[in-house]
């Protein structure tokens, strides 16, 4: 797991030509201008926009990936993300392969992410998002779905 601030995203473009392109695409795209969906980018790339308000939730898991990189950027409002490193925590249902998509029981470390941040979510990482009792505004988030098959 990598959190940083966009300014520093050039930093990580030589870690896979992705997520060179997933923050490219980033810096130059008005976010505000498209409605909550996923939408395909080129080379196995997708994006999704979420606008949510805050929740809480009575239990926590992590979701993970496999085939995956998730590169998550925060337009407006905050969160709570939670991380794990995936060691050998119990998956809480069959993973589902056509998704790449799985619900972790374990224990995370949290992080509060404010406009401006970022987190890249490798496929050995757990994460989850809670309420950030601070924020005061509709969150909206914005994920590159990077596929390294």
């Amino acid at each position: 797991m990598i959190i940083d601030r966009i300014e520093n995203a050039y930093r990580y473009f030589a870690l896979e030509p992705g997520i060179k392109m997933a923050f490219e695409h980033l810096l130059k795209t008005d976010l505000t201008a498209f409605e909550p969906g996923s939408y395909p980018l080129k080379d196995k790339i997708r994006m999704l926009i979420f606008d949510s308000e805050q929740t809480n939730t009575d239990r926590i898991t992590m979701e993970g990936h496999r085939r995956n990189i998730d590169v998550q950027y925060w337009v407006s409002g905050s969160e709570l993300m939670g991380y794990a490193p995936l060691q050998s925590q119990s998956l809480i249902a069959p993973f589902n392969e056509e998704k790449d998509y799985g619900n972790y029981e374990a224990d995370a470390s949290f992080t509060r992410f404010e406009p401006g941040m970022f987190a890249i979510y490798f496929p050995t990482d757990l994460h989850t998002a809670v309420t950030d009792e601070k924020c005061t505004s509709a969150v909206r988030k914005v994920v590159y779905k990077i596929n390294i098959e």
